[in-house]
């Protein structure tokens, strides 16, 4: 995987919502955040504009991100928001410039339609928080934000990788290896499932999350998974955050319970409940990154190799 180059103090970086639409008054904030890094900031044209629920039609949309990606001068792609939408610009999007100015991108939920389309490129990008992430920075104390996952990503962006300790879990298997680490949204990813796109490499680090879904969806998207042959093929699992959903009780098992029994014949360390998803804890993730993940009774540690 190539890593695109650290940011430096007065780099260029560009505000754009390749999905849903978002208010202005967070852009405007991730803008200060982003200053207060020494950074300099461009805001794309139709970042907060509002198409129904889209930040704009999709020509519009791509209009901003292809811009992002040609722009020589700039470094890092932060993305405003997911919500749904980056699917309309997956295959229209032109890589050429890209390939000859590599840079950062940010965001998770939808954008892991972008991680997937880089990481079968050979790049590396930036599983982490977006504008709201940003914006509740500059007045944490009143909207309650946790500064680690800014911090982080700050770190990460100049080449400083973080190590993370995590408590054990109950449903936690034990084990070290190191590997590729790719993955992002559950529904996103079961979404591109026979498409280009589709990129969960053999003998990788997959990690998952997701928000909104039912205990029997994600049961069908492991079992899917699963039957593809993709599961067998992991050296390890990282399942992050599951929010915004009931368990089912009639189901039998809790959403985490389904995930352990879909990798129950597998014998690779498997990590529950990292703090990474669509919680306020959102820890960053280099996406394409060779990281070595040890889990034991104690805990769990990833690092970077």
């Amino acid at each position: 995987m190539i890593t695109p180059p650290f940011l430096n103090m007065g780099d260029h970086v560009c505000l754009v919502s390749p999905a849903g639409a978002i208010g202005s008054d967070l852009v405007k904030k991730a803008e200060e955040y982003l200053l207060s890094w020494g950074l300099h900031v461009s805001i794309g044209t139709n970042a907060t504009n509002k198409v129904g629920r889209f930040s704009g039609n999709a020509e519009q949309r791509l209009s901003d991100l292809q811009l992002a990606f040609d722009d020589p001068e700039c470094k890092a792609i932060f993305c405003t928001r997911g919500g749904y939408g980056a699917v309309h610009l997956i295959d229209k999007i032109d890589l050429n410039n890209f390939r000859k100015n590599p840079k950062w991108l940010i965001g998770y939920s939808d954008i892991t339609l972008l991680h997937s389309l880089l990481q079968k490129e050979g790049y590396t990008s930036v599983h982490g928080g977006m504008a709201k992430m940003l914006a509740g920075q500059m007045n944490s104390l009143s909207d309650g934000a946790n500064p680690e996952p800014a911090t982080y990503l700050h770190d990460i962006l100049w080449g400083n990788y973080p190590s993370y300790h995590i408590d054990e879990h109950r449903l936690n298997r034990l084990g070290e290896v190191s590997g590729i680490l790719t993955g992002g949204n559950l529904s996103i990813l079961y979404s591109l499932r026979g498409t280009p796109y589709d990129y969960i490499p053999a003998g990788g680090i997959l990690f998952i999350e997701d928000t909104g879904e039912q205990p029997y969806v994600i049961d069908r998207i492991m079992h899917n998974l699963k039957l593809g042959g993709i599961l067998k093929s992991l050296s390890a699992l990282i399942v992050g955050q599951f929010t915004n959903f009931e368990e089912d009780n009639s189901f039998g098992k809790t959403v985490y319970e389904i995930i352990a029994d879909a990798v129950s014949e597998y014998s690779y360390p498997v990590c529950f409940n990292f703090p990474s998803g669509h919680v306020q804890r959102n820890l960053p993730l280099i996406s394409g990154g060779l990281v070595k993940i040890a889990i034991i009774e104690s805990g769990v540690r990833l690092s970077y190799v």
